[in-house]
Order: structure tokens, then C-alpha cells, then sequence
């Protein structure tokens, strides 16, 4: 898995403890049993104690690391591995392509975003859209033909990709109906058998 790691690999750091964080950047370094990963934007008070997650894209799979802070120079910090990565595709639920028009509203204000589906399954969706709304929960409303449905998801990561964000989302409870929903758009997806990778 390393090999594939090269300085400007796109690279998200999560920290699940005490409700969850992430920061996204770019690896800077990799080195035997670590890597350096560049953030953007404005870094925490790291915990030596905490374990964090370094999830990378390798084609269209995502892998993780376990990993334990070391050090930090400037916004590149250091990071010793406490495992081997893993893949992290390890949904209950098959994911279908899909392209279908979404509304993105965030939960926490009144920003909404314009957006279409990558991916999606009875469990969640992923959603591209220009920027990454605030908070750790989005409202997103799906058209499909006729109709329209608007589902309350958890943000689980995002990464840039094509110009914009892609969010990877957990479903909410749905009621009846918005499972109803979903199951009708994945039902006609597996009719053409577009299953995401």
C-alpha cells in the first residue's frame, strides 16, 4: 500500500473520539512505520494518546490507517502507524452509480448547495457538490423524475474530487416513506446493474 503513497496524495486525518473531527490536506512525506500529511486550514491541539485515522483513495477505494500523532512542523504533521491499512469499504449494503439532481441544505445554517448523487444504497449516499457545508449533518433532497424526497444524513468524510466535494453520507431514520423512496431509486438503478465499486 505505501508504494502508491507519493507527496500530493489527497489525504483526510479523522479523530472519532469526542464527537469527531477531521481535517483534510495532502500526505508530505512517508517514511518506514509513518507519513507526514499537509492540512489546510486551522489544526487542533494534538493528543498523543488518541488514535487517529488517515484515510487516502487508491483508484475508486478508500483505505485507512490507524495511526498515532508525533510531531508537527508548521501545518505537516507526523504521524507513527499503529497497523497495517485496511480497506474501508465494508458497507452492509451495495452501492449503485446513480446522477440524480440533489439539493444540499445544512443542518446548522441556511446555506444549500446544488449537487447530484455519485453512489447509493440502502444505508447512504454519496453527493457531489461545489463546497463542504458546516456541520456534521446535511438535509439532502433527491429528484427523481417526478418526485423528490428529502433525507436527513450524517456526514461520515468528504474528500475533493472533480472540482468539487464529495460527501459520503450515513441515512438518518428514515420514515416509511423516504425508505420507500430509496428503494424505488436503487430498484431502478439495478435494472441497468451500475454498481459502484
Amino acid at each position: 500500500m505505501e508504494g502508491f503513497l507519493r507527496p500530493g496524495t489527497p489525504a483526510t486525518v479523522v479523530l472519532r473520539e469526542g464527537g469527531g473531527r477531521q481535517w483534510t490536506g495532502d500526505i508530505a512525506a512517508v517514511r518506514n512505520g509513518g507519513l507526514a500529511v499537509r492540512l489546510q486550514g486551522e489544526l487542533p491541539a494534538w493528543d498523543a494518546r488518541a488514535v487517529y485515522l488517515i484515510v487516502v483513495r487508491r483508484g475508486e477505494e478508500r483505505w485507512r490507517l490507524a495511526a498515532a500523532y508525533i510531531g508537527q512542523s508548521g501545518n505537516a504533521v507526523a504521524f507513527r502507524a499503529l497497523g497495517d491499512w485496511q480497506p474501508m469499504d465494508r458497507r452492509a449494503h451495495p452501492r449503485f452509480t446513480a446522477g440524480h439532481r440533489v439539493d444540499v441544505r445544512s443542518v446548522l445554517g441556511t446555506s444549500r448547495q446544488d449537487g447530484h448523487l455519485v453512489d447509493i444504497s440502502l444505508g447512504g449516499a454519496a453527493v457531489h457538490v461545489e463546497s463542504r457545508p458546516g456541520g456534521r449533518q446535511v438535509c439532502v433532497r433527491v429528484y427523481a423524475g417526478a418526485f423528490s424526497s428529502e433525507l436527513l444524513c450524517n456526514v461520515v468524510s468528504a474528500e475533493e474530487r472533480d472540482g468539487g466535494t464529495v460527501l459520503h453520507l450515513s441515512f438518518a431514520e428514515l420514515a416509511p416513506a423516504q425508505r420507500a423512496f430509496v428503494r424505488q431509486i436503487i430498484e431502478e438503478l439495478s435494472g441497468g446493474a451500475r454498481q459502484a465499486s
